[in-house]
Order: C-alpha cells, then structure tokens, then sequence
C-alpha cells in the first residue's frame, strides 16, 4: 500500500510506527491484491487517500521500472523512464511516418478498406498494403470493419464459429488484430485509442483475443493515470472498459486517479460525465462523487437542463437521498424554471418523487409555473406527475391545486385512468376542497361512471374514498362496487393487493355508514376474524411519555386504555386508537358502550400532517370525524411537540390537559 496526498493520519502514524515501517520512504511489496504478468508493464495496488477529513482506501496503477514499482500520483512517474513491453511496441520510424500521411490518403485508404466485402479481402489488402500506410486512423476503420462482417456473416449462419482452432484463417486473424491494436497504440491521439476501446465491445470473435485487448487496456489506462486525457475522455473510456465485460471490470476502478488529478479542470459538462460513471464504478464511487460534489457547489448555476436530468437519474439509480447536491438542483430548477419544456420539467419533478425529496424552493418553482401555465399544459402526463408529487410530499400550494383543478374540469375528458387517479385523488388525501367543486366532482363522476371498467378495482376504490375525505358520497356507484362482478376483479389481485383493497372497501363501507344518511348500508358482513397490527414504535415511545401526566390529569390508572380497537370498525390501523380515557371507569371493549365521557387520545407524527402545516391529511381528517360521530371526545396531539416537552414534565402536563380541555369545547 502506499499513502498519498502528503498528510498522514494519527491512527496511521502509530499503525505504521508500530510496525516498524517508514512512512513516506517506504518501498511498495507484492501483496496479495497484486497481479502480475511478464507481459504488462504494469499492475495494481492499493492506496490510501485522505481528501479532507476523510480517508479511504482505492486501487492504484502501478508502472514496473527497472524491475521496480513506481505508483502514478500525479500523472508523473517517480523514477525511471517508461519501459514498453512487447505487446505495445511500435517502431519510432512508423510513428514519424504516420505524421506524414494527410488526411486526404488516410480517407482513400480507409474508403478501400470500406469496399472489402469479405474478411479474406480484408486480410489480402493488408498484406500488399505498405504498413506505414496503416495509420492509427485507418487501423481503426479496419477493426471497425472486420467486426461489422463477422457480426453480419455470424447473424447469416446463426452463431456458427467463424474460426474453427485448426483454421489457419484463425491465426490470421489473431495476427491482424494484435498488429491492428499495436498501431493503434502508438497514437498519439487518446481520442482514437478510446473509439477503438468502444468498438472492442462489438467484438464477438471466441477464439483467443485476451492478448490484444489488454494491450489495448494497459495503454489507455496507462494514458489516463499519467494525465493524457480530459475528464470527459477518462469517462468515455471507463465506459468502454465497463461494456468490455470482466476483461475490463478490473480496469474500471482505477481511472479515478485521472479525473481526482484534473479537479480544476471539472466544469458543468464534466460533472455529468463523472456522474454518469458512478453505476460503473464501486470501490471509488464515493471518492468521485465527492469530487463532483464538491465542484458542483460553485458550477450548479451554470448546468443546461440535460445534464441536470442526467444527474438526477444518476442520483435515482443510486438511490443517494441524502446528497448535498439535491439543494442545488432545486434551487437551479426555480431559477430556470421559466426556461424548463415541459418534458424537462416531468422528469426533474419524477427525479425528486423517487428521492423523496423536497424544500421551499421546489415549491415555488412548480407554484410559479402552475400560476404562468393555468390550463395551458400540453403535457397532460407533467400535471399527473406533478400531483403525485405533492401527495407523496404532502403539498398543499394553492397556486397548484387550484389550477391543477382547473385543468381537470377542462380537459377530463382527455386524460388516462392513470391521470385522472393522479388528479382525482390528491385533493381528497390532501383534505383541499377544490376550486369550483361542484363542476370538478361532476366531471371525475362522469370519468368514473363512463371508464369504470377500465379502472382497476383497487385504484377506484381509492378514488371513491378520496371523495369522502372531502365529505362527498359516491352513492351513485354503490351498486356497481358492491356487486359479485367487482369482488371477482378484487380476488383477480395479487394476494397482498388484494388483502389491502378488500379492507379498503370495508372502510369505505364504515365511512358511508356513518356519514352518509341515504346509505342503506352495511353492505360487508362483519368481520370476526382476530386482528394484529403493525404499531409504530414512535407512537408507542410517546404513549409510554405520556402515561404519567395523564395519570396525574384523569386521577387514576384504571380509566387509561392504550392501543384500543373498537369494535364493529374494519380491522385497519386508522381505525386503532392510540389511547383511550374512559372517565367512568376501567374500559371494557367487550361490553363497549358509546358515551360522551370517554377521550380518543390520537398522536399525530409528521407525516399525519400537510408539509410545513397543521392540517390533517385526508384519511386522519376522517378518522376523526368517524370517532367524533361514535360519542369520542378526539385529542389529536402532536408527536414532534411531545418529543420536545418530554424534558418539561410540567409542561407536557399542560400541553395534554389544554388539547383535552379544546376537545370538549
């Protein structure tokens, strides 16, 4: 292992010190992860490199000189001069020769190649040619073309083996190759060693071709650890390395140090490019993204939409949530957002739905865009995704959901079941009464009447709960959801699918019930089947906090019940009250009677909530009308503000008995 970047760490330091080894004069030793190969004039190790605070441990190229190591750092070696191995070496009177050769002759020499209709056509004009004619640039046109008469001649023969191992056609073509690669090595253009690393994926040759395209590894990698190539090139290549397959794999990891030596170099452009490397890449991944981190904090303004995108979906793929480049991309969205099509700005929002992420400034680009567009969207599927974006962030603009509603009542007739579930059901799971509603429920009526076959029994359901979040009964649908015909589409479902629209439609069967008076309902049978629920820990936690002052406010514990399931109600965790005071005594849910001297403690963590708001989300809204029909006074107390009191006994005290107090009220 070596240690670069000059500082050595504490821990280090007496690791090293312990063992008796210099530090910084230590000599690099074979270890185990080392390879060799008489034929290479390289290999590989590892080193440690510390980038601020942080250290990590990634594989390095090292050049053998002289028969001894020497580690590319600085895109120099340290002793020495680099020696060529056999499978890479180019007579210098043919690298002067080819700077002679114009590009007019280059194109005639390649244009001749390009009539080769056959490879032994192929193979004969190489042997009259004069090889120091066969420049770097037309050896690639002729790897070029020889693979693409393999591909076509194996696609004609199904698979067959065009080069059977007694063929001496099969040592001709090993030969021509490893020559081929061999001019191309001594380029002195990266460009062309990369476009023929690229074409090498195309190869489908099954004989022996290790041999030349690790010559053509070994020089490129070489090229990009002694600093040859730009950021942009260094990307290229390890994408060509990666389609290369395990002959590749193992040169991937190291091209870091290419792009690590060149960070001032990074502009917008090449923050992409580093970006879209990183699925290709494990043990420098984090070294990389870092980098592009880091230079992408004084460049974001400067990014163009697609490289945005690109960067986003990077971010997707690796599933990076929690990146600082996210507060970036969002504050770039508000300040191009008037710039953005329609098409960039769907798959930005899609990007940051599947990050799960959100802040003001998002907010405000889509508020700013949704007040400039009103109903002029020509992409009806940019509305839909951003709608489910402020479901999934539970965001409530007014600027969105107005025009947004607009919109619907407009062009409803347009859209796709998949939109129209968009639209339909965020205002009831955001509890936002839309502008106009009696035309918007009209129009998502007749949709559902006119399509109902089309829409998936699990997603109709939801819709038509949605609609009695905001207290509007679907009564004109009762016969066609309750009818044998549907609940055969629901038992069609996946087994969880199904499990979870049945109980659904049991809560759509309670709420109507309850609310609606020209519901001649129950529609279900109840259900006697025993009942276990997921419980979430951090209600759980706050329920143990609380019990205290509860105690010391309601005078004794017997009248406390936690975690209480109320009977004739469908076995779903809404319907789970977190904790039960029953002022007349110890609570019995075999016997339960409805009173009016009994409290539904509910605590309401963050995402029971509107963003930033304190407003109830539709399905909690109801939950609460539900208890308050059945004779509870509701509590709804707020988990964050527990969290902080829980240090203030007295105050938590308060807190509780002034929610109980407004309850009654």
């Amino acid at each position: 292992m070596a240690i670069i970047n000059g500082h050595v760490p504490f821990v280090l330091r007496r690791l090293l010190r312990y063992c008796n080894a210099p530090i910084l004069s230590r000599k690099l030793h074979w270890s185990s992860h080392c390879q060799k190969d008489d034929e290479k004039t390289i290999t590989s190790t590892t080193v440690f490199v510390q980038d601020g605070t942080n250290i990590e441990e990634l594989p390095a190229v090292v050049q053998i000189i002289n028969g001894e190591f020497t580690l590319f750092t600085n895109g120099k070696t340290q002793v020495g001069k680099r020696l060529e191995g056999p499978s890479l070496e180019i007579p210098q009177v043919s690298r002067n020769l080819f700077k002679n050769i114009n590009f007019e002759e280059q194109e005639e020499m390649i244009l001749g190649f390009m009539r080769c209709s056959k490879l032994g056509d192929i193979f004969k004009l190489l042997e009259i040619c004069p090889e120091t004619e066969v420049t770097p640039l037309v050896a690639l046109a002729v790897i070029k073309r020889i693979f693409e008469l393999e591909n076509n001649i194996e696609y004609r023969n199904h698979g067959m083996n065009l080069y059977p191992e007694e063929s001496p056609f099969t040592f001709t073509r090993g030969a021509v190759m490893k020559r081929l690669v061999e001019i191309v090595c001594g380029s002195s253009d990266p460009q062309i060693l990369i476009d023929t690393l690229r074409v090498m994926g195309r190869d489908t040759y099954q004989g022996d071709k290790l041999k030349y395209l690790e010559a053509l590894c070994t020089e490129c990698i070489v090229l990009i650890t002694e600093g040859k190539m730009k950021i942009n090139q260094v990307c290229e290549a390890t994408k060509a390395f990666y389609n290369l397959g395990n002959i590749g794999f193992r040169y991937v990891e190291q091209i870091w140090v290419g792009i690590t030596e060149k960070t001032e170099e990074i502009q917008e452009k090449e923050i992409s490019n580093i970006m879209s490397v990183l699925p290709l890449v494990t043990k420098s991944r984090k070294h990389l993204y870092n980098v592009a981190e880091r230079r992408m904090g004084s460049l974001w303004y400067k990014l163009k939409p697609e490289d945005v995108i690109r960067i986003l979906h990077i971010l997707v793929q690796l599933k990076v949530t929690n990146s600082r480049m996210l507060p970036m991309l969002s504050r770039w969205t508000n300040l191009n957002i008037h710039t953005l099509t329609e098409g960039n700005l769907r798959w930005i929002v899609y990007s940051f739905t599947s990050l799960n992420y959100t802040n003001p400034d998002i907010i405000k680009a889509l508020s700013r865009f949704m007040k400039a567009k009103k109903v002029n969207i020509s992409d009806q599927s940019l509305l839909g995704v951003i709608m489910d974006y402020c479901v999934k962030m539970r965001i409530r603009s007014p600027d969105i959901m107005n025009n947004a509603g607009e919109y619907f009542i407009k062009n409803s007739q347009k859209l796709t079941v998949q939109q129209i579930n968009s639209l339909g059901r965020s205002y009831g799971l955001l509890n936002y009464e839309p502008p106009n509603a009696s035309a918007f429920f009209l129009a998502l009526e007749m949709q559902l009447y006119e399509k109902f076959v089309q829409f998936p029994p699990d997603i109709m359901i939801d819709l038509l709960l949605s609609c009695v979040y905001l207290k509007r009964y679907p009564l004109n649908f009762v016969k066609k959801i309750f009818n044998p015909y549907f609940f055969d589409k629901i038992h069609s479902l996946d087994s969880s699918d199904m499990r979870l629209a049945r109980t659904k439609l049991k809560v759509l069967d309670k709420a109507l019930c309850l609310e609606a008076p020209n519901y001649n309902g129950p529609m279900l049978p109840r259900d006697h089947s025993a009942k276990s629920f997921w419980h979430d820990a951090r209600i759980k936690r706050c329920v143990n906090m609380i019990h205290v002052p509860l105690v010391e406010i309601v005078g004794t514990e017997e009248r406390i019940t936690p975690y209480a399931v109320l009977p004739n109600f469908p076995g779903t965790k809404l319907y789970i009250i977190d904790c039960i005071i029953d002022m007349s005594g110890k609570l019995s849910l075999r016997s339960f009677k409805w009173s009016n001297n009994k409290y539904a403690l509910l605590i309401h963590p963050p995402e029971h909530y509107i963003l930033n708001e304190e407003i109830l989300v539709g399905p909690q809204a109801m939950r609460r009308r539900h208890l308050a029909l059945c004779g509870f006074k509701v509590v709804s107390l707020s988990y964050q503000k527990i969290i902080k009191l829980c240090m203030y006994p007295e105050l938590l005290k308060d807190y509780i008995e002034a929610t109980m107090k407004e309850a009654t009220l």
